[in-house]
């Protein structure tokens, strides 16, 4: 018998006389925890980059429509952030965070995948942008 509770794990019963049913089982269940961490990982750092996109772009316009100067703070930042944490914090993936925020800046909160946008009421009018048309389609 199995039985699924709300986070997706399966519970199945266990058959004492069967290690090969006991390991398949273990096994099974540890791939979903593993996928489902990556899930939960993934969504944290897409909001996580959508909100250093956005204070990055606050910062360099300071309540102004346009900003002035935005290459020499990416270039400083990067430098500083990768002191602190290491690789993956390059004037590149900071300009790639600015820009995801600038594209998605109407997000509040920010719907991190596909899946949470499908938790949209089918009634409601979803506006999307040519890539999510490509993605869901």
């Amino acid at each position: 018998m199995t039985k699924k509770t709300g986070k997706e794990i399966e519970i199945k019963r266990i058959d004492h006389g069967d290690y090969t049913g006991l390991l398949t089982g273990v096994s099974e269940l540890l791939e979903q925890a593993r996928h489902a961490a990556a899930r939960s990982v993934n969504q944290i750092l897409t909001a996580t980059y959508w909100e250093i996109g956005r204070r990055i772009v606050d910062f360099e316009q300071r309540g102004a429509r346009r900003a002035e100067y935005g290459v020499s703070l990416l270039q400083r930042l990067a430098k500083d952030l990768s002191a602190r944490f290491g690789r993956g914090f390059g004037y590149s993936n900071l300009n790639l965070f600015r820009q995801f925020y600038l594209t998605y800046h109407d997000r509040r909160p920010i719907l991190q995948s596909v899946t949470g946008e499908s938790l949209i009421s089918l009634n409601t009018p979803v506006h999307r942008s040519p890539h999510q048309e490509l993605v869901l389609s």
